[in-house]
């Protein structure tokens, strides 16, 4: 027995014990008994002779989420000095190995949680190590060493509190070698953006009632957030990326995170990685090497490209303070590793930093330093004990360009311009075109058209490279942006002279153009008109990634400027009436919402102006007898029904907007009606949000992949808004209260989105689970 268990929790049904002979179906009927009565024993008895005669299939899964509950629900009974006799503590590692077997995510993750509330990480830790090899027993003959485990249609939110918690184990035990270890062994997520939410994963580490006796549980959590952080730089190095090929990944991390302004997401990385062996003498095992310190069967993980991020990053992001401790590091390394390092690619981020933060002053210290006319200290990141020695040898190319783009960007065009006379005077450097791309955008951006249009003359002279189409599309944005057609035009004239081929940001660019200088909408299609014949003559055959872009141009406007709805309508009815233009889901949700913009009302003019693909109306509903009124919405619908028509999968945003746009006027019944056949499909509820608005259930397609919490908050908030607003809310409720009940039974619902503890995925659906109730009472 499990301790002393109170009676109140354990009222002994009086049945007879199992044989291993038992009919599979009584032992089934005896386990259900035996959790109603809330008896340990008999429940153990009844799956034990499933077990035995392999049964277990017949369980479902409320079955074992009621075991593992019962299991859960006994143990604040126990006396804080007592612990699971071993029968017990065998008996709950059995249920947890099977969950594992069955790669039961939310069940693994319980069976764990018991093991860490009974002190035992380490069993935690075998349970995660055995659900981890039944799923690579699970993959395809054929497959790469690399495991996805993010495949197999796992819940993301339930994995990464999965995840998470094996991260804590491994802090309960102190063991981060073993953590890096494994993280290292599959691939999950993507890998320019954080795996782990950190604040989540605070929020679940607080929760965790540890047993009496727990040593130390005040350092538990601190270091499980730090272990977070070296989870994060070891997933997909390694054995699980493939080779070599891994250590960029940190790179790109780390400059996506600063690309979208996350530089306290990146700081701890970067602090993670220089306590795993970046910075000598670090807290941690020293699992990260730097390739010039690497040992010769060590593949080195933290690269220069690493450094030159993390300076870069920090220092646009005006956090001098942080790249201080990053450059004293550098310092470290540079004197372990001797002369040799570091590049001169750590100095260019140096620059490129502090000119992007539009630092000039600490943009030209650093190039006095780097032209030999400073100390190194005078660089103002030098702050630590061992700063970085002055490299030996002169500026590279790449920081002249760096140096030149700093310049132009704080309007130091004279300057710019004689860095520049510099470098060409350089006898042993042969410039590369893209220094000279660097000096042009530089100068149109100054406005100073004639010399750039000058440097791009002498291009392809001498020892000079010949442009590239990137060169001209610098000159085609500048004239376009001054609204110099008569450029542009003598510009697209120089194309194929030059043996280059225009891409799509040359035709945007044009089209772009030649809008803004549209009026009327016969001008604007005069314009489209245009670019398709310069198209033609360069030929240059259009292809959907071009259209679409198009599409983009004419919808994507600013300020108080109207869309070209009558342009992309055009362009959409030549995609849909060409063969090798066809249309693509990114295309349609291009269109789509463009026409219902929550932000402007969008006037598509009559029925009659309309390419005739799109006159005609979307298919009537049940009892209705009139079709809809010449509107935005109309049209959306007559594409969302050409999308699914070409058997194109929407994707979720498609969905998200027609959700939002057509159920925000319940007091338009026709409109509503279809949104709720969008969001039927949408959530997968096969017929039941449709039948309660008086629509067939047979009328809802079933192509939906399976809903994301996203999902479910959409449809929320867009009928709670509308129930608001409604005159007569009754029919809005009744949609309401049948979308609760699909959560509550929906294996994509409850069951999923809304594990034991709150996830980072699910904050804002709880809310409007909420709101929801409430608005029903």
């Amino acid at each position: 027995m499990w301790g002393a268990v109170p009676r109140r929790l354990c009222v002994r049904a009086r049945v007879r014990p199992l044989s291993t002979s038992a009919a599979p179906m009584s032992a089934v009927r005896t386990l259900r008994a035996g959790l109603s009565a809330r008896d340990l024993d008999q429940v153990w008895e009844a799956w034990d002779a499933l077990r035995a005669n392999t049964s277990r299939d017949r369980l479902r899964r409320h079955d074992y989420a009621d075991i593992l509950a019962l299991v859960r629900a006994n143990l604040p009974a126990l006396a804080p000095a007592q612990r699971r006799s071993p029968a017990w503590a065998d008996r709950c590692r059995a249920w947890g190995m099977d969950a594992a077997q069955r790669m039961d995510v939310l069940g693994v993750q319980g069976w764990m949680r018991v093991e860490l509330l009974c002190g035992q990480p380490a069993a935690a830790i075998r349970l995660f190590g055995a659900y981890m090899d039944a799923r690579r027993r699970a993959r395809p003959a054929g497959k790469d060493v690399t495991l996805l485990l993010d495949a197999g249609g796992v819940r993301p939110a339930a994995l990464h509190d999965l995840l998470a918690l094996f991260v804590l184990c491994h802090a309960a035990e102190h063991d981060l070698r073993g953590l890096v270890h494994t993280m290292r062994s599959f691939d999950v997520g993507t890998h320019t953006q954080l795996y782990f939410d950190y604040t989540q994963c605070a929020r679940l580490y607080s929760k965790v009632r540890w047993p009496p006796g727990t040593r130390h549980t005040d350092d538990i959590v601190p270091r499980a957030l730090a272990y977070v952080s070296h989870a994060e730089l070891a997933r997909g190095l390694l054995d699980g990326s493939g080779g070599p090929a891994g250590p960029n990944r940190i790179a790109r991390l780390l400059g996506s995170l600063f690309t979208r302004g996350d530089s306290p997401g990146a700081w701890r990385l970067i602090q993670a990685a220089m306590d795993a062996g970046v910075r000598p003498g670090g807290p941690g095992p020293a699992w990260l090497a730097t390739p010039s310190l690497a040992a010769s069967n060590e593949l080195g993980a933290w690269t220069d490209s690493c450094w030159a991020v993390a300076l870069s990053g920090l220092l646009a992001a005006r956090r001098e303070d942080l790249a201080s401790h990053v450059w004293a590091c550098a310092g470290a390394t540079q004197a372990r590793a001797g002369e040799a390092w570091p590049p001169l690619a750590l100095w260019n981020a140096v620059l490129d930093g502090y000119s992007r933060a539009g630092d000039l002053p600490s943009v030209l210290a650093t190039w006095r330093v780097l032209t030999h006319q400073a100390s190194a200290r005078d660089v103002p990141l030098a702050r630590g004990a061992e700063n970085v020695q002055a490299p030996s040898s002169s500026p590279d190319l790449v920081c002249y360009t760096t140096m030149m783009a700093a310049l132009f960007r704080q309007r130091h065009v004279q300057e710019a311009i004689e860095l520049f006379t510099q470098l060409r005077a350089q006898s042993d450097v042969r410039i590369p075109v893209e220094t000279y791309n660097a000096v042009v955008h530089g100068l149109c951006v100054a406005r100073h058209m004639r010399e750039a249009q000058a440097i791009v003359q002498s291009m392809g002279e001498g020892d000079v490279p010949p442009p590239t189409i990137t060169t001209i599309n610098i000159l085609l944005r500048a004239h376009a942006r001054q609204k110099n057609l008569p450029a542009m035009a003598a510009t697209l004239r120089r194309i194929l002279p030059l043996g280059l081929r225009p891409d799509v940001i040359t035709f945007t660019t044009v089209l772009d153009a030649l809008l803004r200088r549209a009026t009327t909408p016969a001008e604007a299609e005069a314009a489209v008109s245009q670019v398709q014949q310069i198209m033609q003559s360069m030929h240059v055959p259009p292809n959907s990634v071009t259209f679409t872009a198009m599409i983009k141009a004419c919808l994507n406007v600013k300020g108080d400027m109207e869309p070209r709805m009558r342009v992309a309508m055009q362009l959409m009815h030549t995609m849909c009436t060409t063969v090798k233009l066809a249309p693509t889901a990114v295309t349609f949700e291009t269109m789509i919402a463009g026409l219902v913009s929550p932000s402007r009302l969008v006037d598509v003019g009559t029925v009659a102006e309309w390419p005739p693909i799109f006159a005609a109306a979307p298919p009537r509903l049940p009892g209705e007898n009139e079709d809809l009124p010449p509107h935005a919405k109309r049209l959306a619908l007559v594409l969302w029904h050409q999308l699914s028509a070409r058997q194109l999968a929407p994707t979720p945003d498609t969905y998200h907007v027609l959700v939002r746009a057509l159920l925000a006027d319940a007091d338009d019944v026709p409109l509503f009606q279809r949104g709720v056949l969008v969001a039927d499909e949408l959530l997968r509820a096969r017929g039941a949000l449709a039948e309660r608005v008086g629509l067939a259930r047979e009328s809802v397609p079933q192509s939906a992949a399976p809903p994301a919490p996203a999902s479910w908050t959409v449809v929320l908030h867009a009928l709670l808004r509308a129930h608001k607003a409604a005159a007569d809310p009754a029919l809005v409720a009744h949609v309401l209260d049948s979308v609760l009940s699909h959560f509550s039974a929906s294996q994509d619902g409850a069951a999923t989105m809304l594990p034991p503890t709150p996830t980072y995925h699910t904050g804002n659906l709880r809310h409007y689970l909420e709101e929801a109730a409430k608005a029903l009472k």
